[in-house]
């Protein structure tokens, strides 16, 4: 897929496979909106085009923007292009500079909990952190006491595939060679690069936060509804987020009988067995494609996102809370006090936080009776997240960084 602008400079990347949120957010958005402000020309890859056009397109580019990806293939294009020199143009009017690598990585995969289903391919430490070696295992506890084995080096984990610690080891560390190797690097959160400059050494990392159009979410009045809908939606890496709330839901269903559970996605039947069978509306997941108006569709009252505090978590973005402000009426959210909804949420003006099961329960019973405190505080969230996540306010800075890229990389093939 190409964008021409009016623009001398451009963007090359790649959204190969299955449309996804990732993609969405760290390839497809920061293209799409460099190229509606007129800052480039963009071009993405998506695995359907002419591989003679694709390739011109990627070596003719000022930015190759690498998608969370690592490994001997990935290193051995930014090889291949370190070792290019300048050139001129087939007139010979103009010089031509080999594009500048920028590596985009959304989580810290270093940290990647047991809980979490990529575990298999991308699990390197035990709960506490204990870095694995070859023929570790981990077990977890059930309810009735029961400690089994979850994860063994060599033996195929819960859905089937092959758990294999010194693969995943050096799957890990190939992604972050190639962060290192790359002319810049850009995450969505200011944690996530401290720890890739401190950690990994990544000198050049710049923060381009997931960044929003409003116009992708369409604008639908629904009809009203009754009772109170309270929204959940996420995939399976949220297990350890949702473990700690089993009793919280359960005493918002006794106390208000009224309030439906609305969850989307992966449905963990340790906790949805707490919640009685009249409040709890259960939705599979949708190829991404169908996302946005079926975020819509929900047609929730209240965005629930829990979050607990751990490595992995302070790395995330809060999306969640962006989308949920974005159909005709802005949801309030409840959401975990940590990460990034602790560090962009204002507690009791552009949402609510929680830092204990106690706190869930007081907060959410605030925003289940309370209509006027939910429009408040779903409005001023709007405002906020159009003021600082708009793509038309996070596009500049980004462009800025990628020009001190391509300034840097002239200066060095010119000495």
């Amino acid at each position: 897929m190409a964008r021409t602008s009016n623009s001398d400079f451009a963007v090359f990347s790649t959204a190969a496979g299955e449309a996804s949120g990732c993609t969405y957010y760290r390839v497809q958005v920061p293209l799409r909106g460099l190229f509606k402000l007129g800052l480039a020309n963009s071009f993405i890859d998506n695995g359907r085009l002419d591989p003679e056009k694709v390739a011109t397109a990627m070596l003719s580019s000022d930015v190759y923007l690498m998608f969370a990806t690592g490994g001997i293939h990935a290193n051995a294009r930014i090889e291949m292009i370190r070792n290019m020199n300048a050139g001129h143009s087939d007139d010979g009017g103009q010089i031509l500079y080999p594009p500048s690598v920028v590596f985009d990585l959304d989580d810290n995969l270093d940290w990647v909990h047991p809980f979490n289903s990529t575990f298999v391919h991308l699990g390197t430490r035990a709960y506490d952190g204990t870095i694995l070696t070859p023929g570790d295992s981990l077990t977890t506890t059930l309810a009735d006491g029961t400690e089994v084995v979850i994860w063994q080096d060599g033996k195929p984990g819960p859905e089937g595939t092959l758990f294999q610690v010194e693969e995943n080891h050096k799957r890990v560390a190939g992604v972050h060679n190639t962060a290192r190797r790359a002319d810049g690097v850009t995450v969505p959160s200011p944690y996530l690069a401290k720890y890739y400059k401190e950690v990994h050494k990544c000198t050049s990392v710049h923060v381009f936060p997931n960044s929003i159009f409003p116009e992708d979410y369409p604008k639908v009045a629904l009809r009203p509804h009754d009772g109170i809908r309270i929204l959940w939606q996420g995939g399976g890496s949220h297990m350890i987020d949702w473990f700690p709330l089993r009793e919280a839901v359960k005493t918002i269903c006794l106390k208000y009988p009224q309030v439906k559970f609305v969850v989307w996605g992966t449905a963990y039947k340790w906790i949805h067995d707490n919640i009685p069978e009249d409040q709890l509306e259960l939705h599979d997941w949708v190829p991404y494609d169908a996302y946005k108006p079926m975020r819509i569709l929900m047609d929730a009252d209240i965005n629930l996102c829990p979050l607990v505090d751990n490595e992995f978590n302070r790395s995330k973005s809060a999306i969640k809370w962006y989308e949920g402000l974005l159909g005709e009426h802005p949801e309030p959210v409840l959401a975990g006090n940590c990460g990034p909804y602790a560090e962009e949420i204002i507690d009791g003006k552009t949402g609510l936080l929680y830092s204990t099961p106690e706190e869930f329960v007081e907060k959410l019973s605030v925003l289940i009776e309370n209509e006027a405190k939910r429009k408040e505080l779903g409005e001023n969230a709007y405002k906020w997240v159009m003021e600082n996540r708009h793509y038309e306010k996070t596009i500049p800075g980004l462009f800025e960084f990628y020009g001190e890229l391509r300034a840097r990389k002239k200066l060095a093939l010119e000495a």
